[in-house]
Parts: C-alpha cells; structure tokens; sequence
C-alpha cells in the first residue's frame, strides 16, 4: 500500500510541474486592425520581442494584423470580451466606452508631438485612478500610448494663406477635427483617408487633413500644391490594452515585465514617427518629391483660430467625463501639466534616443 501511495504522489508531483510548466508561458494574441507595414506596426513588432526578453520567454505576442481577427470596429469588445487578449484600441470607435483616453484626441498644447503627446497620456493613463477606473470597468488594462503626429492640412487649386481661409472650401477631415472647422465655417465632405487622393484630384474637395508622413506612400504630392503646417493635435486617442482577467492571471514578474514592454513601446512608436514626420518635412521643404508644393507656416493668428475653435470639444470631453462619475477637471490639469512636463524634457535634453 506504501509503495501505491508513494507511486501517486509522486504522479502528482509530475503532473503539478507540468501543468506550471504550461501555464509559465503564454501567447497572447493581439489585434490590430492595420496592415504589417508602417511604424506602427514595427513599433508593435518590437513590442512584441521586448515583452519576450523582459519575461525571460514566458509570454509572447501572437500578431493578427489588418482586421483578419477582428476588424477595427470590433476590437474594442472584442479584447473586453476576450475573443483576443490584447489590441490597439481607438476612442472615436467606442467614444462612450473609451471616453478616458479620448482625451489625447483633444488639440491641446502640444499634444500633436508624437513624443510628448504620447508619454502624457502614457503617464496619465497609468496614474489617473479615474482613469484607471475607467477602462477597468470596460474590463481593459492600459499598456501603451500609440500616436498618429500632429494633423496638417493639405489643398489642391485652394490658393490659402492660412486657416481663416479655409472657410467656405470643401474639406475632409476626421473626429472633433473636421466638426470644429464645420463650425468655422468649412464645408465638410465625410471621406476615408485613403479616398482623399481622388476627392482632391478630381475637386470634390479642396483641401484634406493631412499626416505628412502618409504624403510619400499614399502619393498626394502627385496632386497637391500646398501644404498648411499647424501642428493641430492628433487624429485619436489610441492605447495598446490588454484584457484585465488576462492582465490579473499574470504573474507578478509578467505583469511588470508587460508594464516595462507597454512603456518600451510608446517611447519607440513615437521614436519611428518621428523620424518619418521630419522627414516629409525636409522633402517638402526642400521640393523633393519633384514637383512644387507649398510650404505654408501657421501664424499667431492661426494658431489663435485653432485654440477658439477647439474650446467647445474640450469642454465637451468634460462634461462626458464628469458625466461616468470622473473629476474630468482634475483629469485635463493634470494632462496639461503632463503635456508641458514632456516638452520641458524635449527642449532641454532632446528625444530619450537622440541622448
């Protein structure tokens, strides 16, 4: 009977191991509604290797790009829910749900660098308890801060001088960005992004937000010929989640290793966007894509214009917020001391991968 005895403990014993052998490692499977190509997506990728290195090989990323698991709209109940574990979640798809971190869709200060906008949401999404709160209740854990750079505005055959003249012409624009200059005065066409090209070509519009990087690929210096530099904001607020039930099973060690990795990421998503804005800056600057376009500079009164007229969405993010429950005015000072936090450190001691 002893020998039986000894034979099933030790059964046991070897079936426990391997079963924590199982669970040591993890896959976690994370959707992202774009194509494998871009910053973004090589930020993410890189995201993915350093979350390996930091948990000594426990938990690694499982990538499902351009909507194959689930399409953009459906990502954000879909990682709630946990048909995936993780992905890049946008506010203006759920703006209820996601109402906390919309707020880095607001053209606030300078928000529009993608540095510093993203290290500020970064840390106020991580320090905020409202905002902790928040996505808790959507059953979401914030990991990082994912930018798109400050929005421009590019025409065709518009002959503006600046904003103020964009009143009355046909523009394409997306989120608070497009429904301000409506209220100013601009006429609104509802296009995707990818559908500017042929809105401009053809005249339907006169002028389209713009991210300079997207001016090479997507080919618009074909057609352009101007280019209005205003740094306004950014298009949305986007975060990398992870679902909360799969963030609480994680180990101590995993879930620190996933915090360093969400911060790894912010910082290197900012770092490759950058490059590429400042260097559609230069080709523009410097006429390289063949063909001349351009280059207006925003003036002190445009900037003035931009301020008036974003006042009513933030105050609208406000009351939104306060509206969950939330001191949303504790919230905004804090990212606006936030905001100038990041652009002191910027000034002072350049870009983390510059030092």
């Amino acid at each position: 009977m002893n020998t039986i005895l000894k034979a099933g403990a030790l059964a046991c014993a070897l079936l426990s191991g391997t079963a924590a052998a199982a669970t040591a490692e993890m896959t976690l499977r994370y959707v992202e509604g774009s194509p494998n190509r871009g910053a973004k997506s090589r930020a993410l990728t890189d995201f993915g290797n350093e979350l390996a290195k930091l948990s000594n090989g426990e938990l690694e990323i499982e990538f499902h790009w351009g909507g194959a698991l689930l399409k953009w709209g459906a990502i954000f109940d879909g990682v709630a829910a946990q048909t995936a574990d993780m992905g890049t979640l946008i506010a203006a798809y759920n703006p209820k749900e996601l109402q906390g971190q919309g707020i880095g869709d607001l053209p606030i200060g300078e928000s529009g660098d993608a540095w510093v906008g993203s290290r500020a949401l970064h840390e106020l999404l991580t320090t905020n308890a409202d905002m902790i709160d928040a996505l808790a209740r959507q059953n979401i854990v914030f990991v990082g801060a994912i930018h798109t750079t400050a929005n421009q505005v590019m025409c065709k055959g518009a002959d503006i001088k600046g904003v103020a003249d964009l009143k009355g012409k046909k523009y394409r624009g997306a989120g608070i960005y497009s429904h301000a200059l409506s209220d100013y005065g601009a006429t609104i066409v509802n296009l995707t992004y990818g559908e500017s090209y042929q809105a401009l070509d053809t005249g339907l519009v006169d002028c389209s937000q713009v991210l300079l990087y997207s001016i090479d690929p997507y080919k618009f210096w074909e057609i352009i010929d101007q280019v209005l530099i205003i740094d306004w904001g950014q298009t949305a607020g986007i975060v990398a989640g992870i679902n909360k039930d799969v963030h609480d099973r994680l180990s101590d060690s995993q879930r620190e290793a996933l915090r360093k990795a969400g911060d790894f990421l912010t910082d290197r998503q900012a770092e490759y966007l950058i490059e590429e804005d400042l260097a559609a800056r230069a080709a523009l600057e410097a006429g390289a894509y063949g063909r001349p376009v351009e280059v207006i500079h925003a003036s002190a009164e445009d900037e003035a214009i931009l301020d008036e007229i974003s006042k009513k969405y933030i105050d609208d993010w406000k009351t939104n917020m306060a509206a969950q429950g939330y001191d949303a005015d504790a919230a905004y000072a804090q990212y606006l001391e936030l905001l100038d936090k990041y652009a002191r450190e910027r000034d002072e001691k350049g870009y983390p991968w510059t030092r």
